[in-house]
């Protein structure tokens, strides 16, 4: 009876810890994906949570990072294309963005764009030249580029007036930006120079 006994304890026992190790590793595999998908939810939820202006100070932090270190093929990724490049005068103002350029198009563009005082004077951008674009605007310009951003999402402005080298006059740049499929970009620049 004891060798029976044993014999049942040196079989049974073996497939109950396979048994019982193997439905813990299934266990832990499912807890695992829980887990993940617990933090992907999570992650979605902060993302969810960033305003308009907290991701717009991103992307400009990592516009004023790349200038800074002239690293210009680091801002491809950041510009929203067609990129306007200009905007057409009007008697009463600015119209509408012209002078689109695409994203083959950058290499020709970008020392235009960024320039040499862009580089110099963007990266030293004060609070005072951050602005928000009013929703309710009836500038044509900021109306026209405000239909290729997302649905009541906000809109920014980075305006910069300075000295011209070697002159009085002075020059300035602007920087639009907006949520365009879900992601702050800069969505068009217009300077005192045009760019094409």
């Amino acid at each position: 009876m004891k060798v029976i006994k044993n014999l049942t304890i040196l079989i049974v026992l073996p497939f109950l810890i396979c048994c019982t190790t193997e439905n813990g590793q299934v266990q832990g595999k499912e807890q695992i994906e829980q887990d993940q998908a617990l933090n992907d939810t999570a992650t979605k939820q902060f993302s969810k949570h960033l305003t308009d202006e907290q991701e717009f100070r991103t992307l400009f932090e990592n516009l004023k990072n790349s200038l800074k270190k002239k690293k210009l093929n680091n801002v491809v990724s950041l510009l929203n294309f067609p990129f306007y490049t200009s905007h057409k005068e009007v008697s009463n103002g600015v119209g509408i963005p012209v002078d689109p350029i695409s994203l083959a198009e950058f290499n020709t563009y970008k020392s235009s764009i960024f320039n040499a005082d862009v580089l110099r004077v963007l990266p030293l951008c004060k609070e005072d030249n951050l602005s928000e674009i009013d929703e309710k605007t009836d500038e044509v310009y900021y109306q026209s580029l405000k239909k290729l951003t997302d649905s009541g999402s906000k809109m920014y402005e980075v305006y910069m007036q300075y000295p011209e080298t070697s002159t009085q006059a002075e020059s300035y740049f602007s920087f639009i930006f907006g949520r365009v499929n879900g992601k702050f970009k800069i969505l068009s620049t217009y300077a005192k120079w045009p760019v094409k």
